[in-house]
């Protein structure tokens, strides 16, 4: 199983997962253990009620896996590109998952509001703020519609940091690759301050901003401690 490292004690917990996406979650843990080495450090910062964004670096295809074997009281609903979301014969099984399809070709009002339905109803969602997986592991630059729907929900956002993953090979080929990869969370985030200025460009901006500069400052912390910052590309 997935090896848990905590740095405090995990929270009261809630409830459980529906029992079809506990066993799915249970193969995929089995899955990452064997293949990934997979270990995560701080889970236990991941609110267990209210609506919840997780956020974190895009490397391979199946960091979305690595999320939700770090929630096993949360299901959690993550937006796909559409090309993506449809491809057979996986498009039953992110349908079944409750995956948001996006158009990337354009504004997509209809998998927005889906996502803030989602928060409204205090739900957990997983977002990738760069919007496509990273083709040579840096982090690229993040759009702003995590940051609309953190002020519009006034969600808690808990950002986290995915390292160990190889340079994005495919699709399909990132599953079978053997790698030691760890997963961190850190401090959630609330922007209590700006939820009423979600209109604003600047208090867009001010939100991603924190939103990613968490991002590094977990690599900077965990991966690279003698290193002032990593840089986002332009």
């Amino acid at each position: 199983m997935a090896a848990q490292s905590q740095e405090r004690p995990p929270p009261e917990i809630p409830g459980q997962l529906p029992l079809s996406v506990a066993i799915l979650r249970w193969i995929a843990s089995v899955y990452l253990t064997l293949f990934k080495k997979f270990r995560i450090v701080n889970s236990a910062l991941i609110p267990p009620t209210g609506s919840v964004i997780l956020v974190a670096n895009h490397t391979t295809a199946y960091d979305p896996v690595c999320l939700q074997v770090a929630c096993p009281y949360r299901f959690v609903r993550f937006m796909q590109a559409r090309e993506y979301y449809e491809k057979r014969p996986f498009h039953f099984l992110f349908k079944w998952l409750q995956v948001i399809p996006v158009n990337r070709n354009g504004n997509d009002t209809v998998s927005f509001r889906t996502a803030l339905r989602t928060l409204t109803n205090k739900g957990c969602l997983g977002i990738f703020p760069e919007g496509k997986i990273s083709d040579d592991g840096q982090l690229q630059e993040a759009r702003k519609g995590v940051a609309l729907l953190a002020l519009m929900s006034n969600a808690t956002i808990v950002p986290s940091y995915l390292h160990g993953t190889n340079v994005y090979r495919g699709m399909i080929a990132d599953f079978f690759l053997f790698n030691q990869v760890t997963l961190y969370f850190g401090e959630p985030l609330r922007f209590d301050d700006l939820a009423s200025r979600h209109p604003e460009p600047e208090a867009l901006d001010l939100a991603l901003e924190r939103i990613m500069g968490a991002i590094v400052a977990l690599h900077d912390r965990h991966v690279s401690p003698s290193a002032t910052a990593i840089e986002l590309k332009e």
